[in-house]
Order: structure tokens, then sequence, then C-alpha cells
């Protein structure tokens, strides 16, 4: 069973990681607002369970064990914190409240969170209301394409990939937030830049 206080710790480290900043006891008891004494501590306890490296002077780095949650539990923290701020609570709650759920939601939860955000992000011009972006299907659901936003450029583009209206798109696999988009279409299975597929509504099946 893993403690929220693991899953703070190993988020903490991979926040550091994306932003480039090495992971030292001073670097995660900043990022977490704790004792450096308490870092050296825990850090110890998951370099034991394998979720972390250690290097001498060089403080921390993920296992793949260890980097696989820590980067689901970031994941979540930031669908939960777009969900609430279209709740009109003040940023100081969203953040707070954030760090609180996003121990305790599943990964099917967060995907509908996820959906439902996504769904209700404003529409450009022409594009109508019963339509959604190709970026709010969660894994395995497919749709019809209906309208391609951004202009000749876009839209060639996404021809050439075999994207275009009337076209059945499947997405295989959505890394929120960051990454490509796994989609098959016309049985064969592409990936594609999240601010292009963003272009891209569909009229879920």
């Amino acid at each position: 069973m893993i403690t929220e206080s693991t899953e703070e710790y190993l988020e903490a480290i991979y926040r550091l990681g994306e932003r480039g900043e090495a992971a030292t006891t001073t670097s995660v008891a900043k990022e977490l607002k704790v004792a450096p004494a308490s870092v050296t501590q825990m850090l110890k306890k998951l370099t034991k369970r394998r979720y972390l490296k250690y290097t001498p002077y060089h403080g921390v780095t993920l296992t793949p064990k260890g980097e696989k949650i820590g980067k689901e539990i970031l994941r979540k923290h930031r669908v939960m914190q777009k969900f609430l701020s279209t709740m009109g609570l003040p940023k100081s709650r969203v953040h707070k409240n954030a760090c609180e759920l996003e121990h305790h939601i599943s990964n099917d939860l967060e995907q509908a969170i996820y959906q439902k955000v996504e769904s209700e992000r404003p529409l450009p011009p022409g594009v109508p209301k019963s339509v959604t972006p190709l970026t709010g299907l969660l894994d395995g659901r497919k749709g019809i394409i209906s309208h391609i936003s951004g202009g000749r450029g876009a839209s060639q583009r996404l021809a050439d990939l075999g994207l275009t209206p009337g076209t059945e798109v499947m997405v295989v696999k959505s890394a929120i937030f960051h990454g490509p988009l796994m989609v098959c279409v016309r049985g064969t299975t592409l990936a594609i830049g999240r601010g292009l597929a963003s272009k891209i509504f569909v009229r879920a099946r």
C-alpha cells in the first residue's frame, strides 16, 4: 500500500525533474515545505523501497517504478486543478483541494473529469456545440471527424495524415496535458502533437 506521503515525495521529485532541477534534500524540502532532516529520512526510505536511486553529491533520481507513480499523481493534480478552477474557487483553495484529491481519484475518474473539462472549453467560431475536441476523448473511444479549425496549414497537415472530415478516428493513448495523442486512422496508428490534435473536432461514437 503506497502512502500519501510517498506519493507526495515522488510527485515533488518528478515535478523538479520536469523543470530540469536536481532533486536534492534542499530542493525537495523547499518543494514540499518540510524540514531537510525529514526529507533526508524519507529519501533513504524511498531508496530502500526502490522508488529512487541515490547518487552521492548529486541527489536522487526516480526509478521507473517511482517515475510512474510521480507522473501519475502530478497528472491527477493538474486535472483536479483545471476542474476546480471551473467552479470559481480561489487559487489558494484550488491548489490545496487538488493536493488532497489527487490521492483519492481512480484513473477512470481522472479520465472522465479530464474529458468533461476538455469538452467544455470554448469552441472556435463555426464549430457546433454538438462536437468535442479529439483531445477530450477517453482512451479507446471513437469519433467521426466533423470539423477542423486552424486554417489551411493545419487542414493540409491533417489531410496528409488521412485526418479529414467524415473519417473515423480512435484514440489509442492520450498523454494528458503533455505529449502526443496516439490515434488509429484507417487501420494505421499515428502520433499527433497535442496542439494539432486540439484543432480536430469529432462527434463521439
